[in-house]
């Protein structure tokens, strides 16, 4: 059984992205708009793996777990960043269904969190002048927290995880249409 299509997750990784020790940092704090910009697009953020009191703690939690990471030479990349961008039609789904956007962020994030063992913050964003739909950034820490290993990704897991992504979003809709229903 196929799942519907709500919308695409995108790696915005890139060839050398990401590699200074401080874009962690820059990158959460781009995603939960603490970065002194003056943008008024954030819906919410939150996290998996991480303890949400502050943003500053936030980021001091994925360089806690980095430092277990030991390895000679360059460290490599310090975050990967990925975006869900929602089509029209999924925009429209979660609105008519009055579906909580914030419930399947989470979710998407403990998607990540259970699959790689790396901490995620999470941002979610009304349209705005560079991404025209309702989009969720992802900041996933590149070290593992249990192994202190370097996550790899490839375009196969990012494939399925989008895949995954979908589904969730259309199990979390069918269950908020069926409670609606049922009262």
């Amino acid at each position: 059984m196929s799942t519907k299509t709500f919308g695409i997750l995108i790696n915005k990784d890139g060839h050398k992205r990401y590699l200074n020790s401080d874009a962690p940092e820059k990158l959460i704090r781009y995603i939960t708009r603490t970065n002194g910009k003056d943008t008024q697009d954030l819906i919410s953020w939150g996290g998996a793996g991480v303890l949400e009191y502050s943003v500053k703690s936030v980021v001091d939690q994925f360089y806690f777990a980095q430092k277990a990471h030991t390895r000679g030479g360059n460290f490599g990349r310090y975050v990967s960043h990925e975006l869900f961008s929602f089509s029209s039609e999924g925009e429209y789904n979660i609105l008519k269904s009055g579906t909580d956007i914030d419930q399947i962020a989470r979710q998407m994030a403990r998607d990540i969190f259970e699959q790689d063992h790396c901490q995620v913050v999470y941002g979610i964003h009304n349209p705005d002048k560079t991404e025209p739909h309702l989009h969720i950034h992802f900041a996933i820490n590149a070290v593992n927290y249990c192994t202190g290993n370097k996550r790899r990704e490839n375009m196969t897991q990012t494939y399925n995880r989008n895949i995954r992504f979908n589904k969730i979003i259309s199990d979390i809709i069918s269950e908020k249409i069926i409670e609606n229903e049922c009262f």
